[in-house]
């Protein structure tokens, strides 16, 4: 077949290609990207991961791109099931909208730091759950090592010494100036390395390879000071 047969040949192919009813294949998946969110979100809490999975699938829109929600009133949004009802004033106070998939994550962080998983306890079976953090005043020397996840009263004195010393735990809420509480959460893990770095102890890697974020020997001879 000569060159320009072939070149007539795909002329026609692409006319009749383009005058022909197109198929459309490709499924827009809403939820992109929303499994990743989740696992860089609760790296350090694989029960909330396991939440997400049960409570909506890990899935913050259906396949037709609404939102997925539950309950017998459908007040129960996205992802984490957050209800709106309850929770939407609070989050939008806090800049978060609890309608996209960051913000749903977002503020089920915040739940999380502050309550642990006990929201969430349907989900979880057997699955032990993280006591709420109780508030109230301690003192004493800081005398054990602490990281992300414990809660011990011995945090409530990390937190009201990041505080005092001028490293916010929390601007509002749990870790707040006057409450602080017995869970070591991503807030005040974030409150402790701030007081690292200012204070030349160490300013980056993370808790396993540098102790950035932890708090051990050196970061509480600091805190006594």
């Amino acid at each position: 077949m000569s060159m320009k047969i072939k070149q007539i040949c795909l002329l026609a192919l692409l006319t009749i290609s383009a005058c022909a009813p197109q198929q459309v294949n490709a499924i827009t998946d809403y939820n992109a990207g929303v499994s990743d969110l989740v696992r860089f979100a609760f790296g350090d809490a694989p029960d909330m991961i396991k939440v997400a999975q049960c409570e909506s699938g890990t899935r913050q829109f259906t396949s037709d791109g609404s939102l997925v929600r539950g309950g017998t009133k459908k007040n129960y949004v996205g992802i984490f099931q957050i209800d709106e009802l309850i929770h939407r004033t609070s989050a939008l106070n806090h800049g978060i909208d609890i309608y996209t998939a960051s913000g749903n994550i977002a503020y089920a962080r915040r739940l999380y730091d502050a309550n642990g998983t006990a929201p969430w306890k349907g989900c979880l079976g057997s699955t032990p759950v993280i006591p709420k953090p109780t508030t109230g005043t301690s003192s004493g020397p800081i005398t054990i090592n602490m990281n992300i996840g414990m809660v011990n009263s011995q945090v409530l004195i990390l937190q009201q010494t990041l505080n005092k010393l001028g490293f916010t735990v929390a601007a509002s809420g749990p870790g707040s100036p006057g409450n602080e509480t017995t869970m070591f959460g991503a807030l005040t893990r974030e409150a402790v390395k701030k007081f690292q770095c200012a204070k030349g102890i160490v300013c980056s890697g993370n808790e396993s390879t540098t102790g950035f974020g932890r708090v051990g020997p050196t970061t509480r001879s600091f805190l006594a000071k």
